[in-house]
């Protein structure tokens, strides 16, 4: 059997980028992010400057309720995030980032540059554009799909 399965071949690269990405120092109590933690984060420093909530991260990343409380409760235990209230609606409580992520930011941003140059080596702007193209198609069709079930 030689077929070729996109979503294993795009799952694999992932794995691997994650792993590539995760080794942050200092980042967590043990030391490291996992792949999901490094993704919140940097979700979390491109927002800067809007109020997020976790319904934001359940939505951005298609998780469950319970699996984003988990994440969220493990980048506050280690001092990345906290949440505080919003005087408009005392259920809400946005997540802000801390002081110590400013430093995982740095080495986050490090990390992201010389991953990509790694990835990116030896292809063309043309063939980038059309990846990224097929990238979005293959979400529009997924999301098409999603609409049909």
């Amino acid at each position: 059997m030689n077929k070729r399965h996109i979503g294993y071949a795009v799952k694999s690269l992932g794995r691997r980028i994650d792993r590539t990405l995760e080794n942050i120092p200092a980042a967590t109590e043990n030391g490291k992010l996992t792949g999901v933690q490094f993704w919140l984060l940097n979700f979390l420093f491109r927002s800067a400057g809007k109020d997020v909530f976790q319904r934001d991260v359940e939505a951005e990343f298609r998780i469950r309720r319970s699996t984003a409380s988990e994440l969220l409760q493990s980048l506050e235990g280690a001092g990345l995030i906290r949440r505080e209230s919003v005087p408009y609606d005392a259920r809400l409580k946005k997540i802000v980032l801390t002081e110590r992520a400013a430093e995982v930011r740095r080495q986050l941003q490090e990390r992201v540059e010389r991953t990509e140059r790694e990835l990116t080596k030896g292809f063309s702007e043309a063939e980038l554009d059309a990846f990224f193209d097929y990238v979005a198609r293959f979400k529009a069709n997924l999301s098409q799909m999603e609409g049909q079930s």
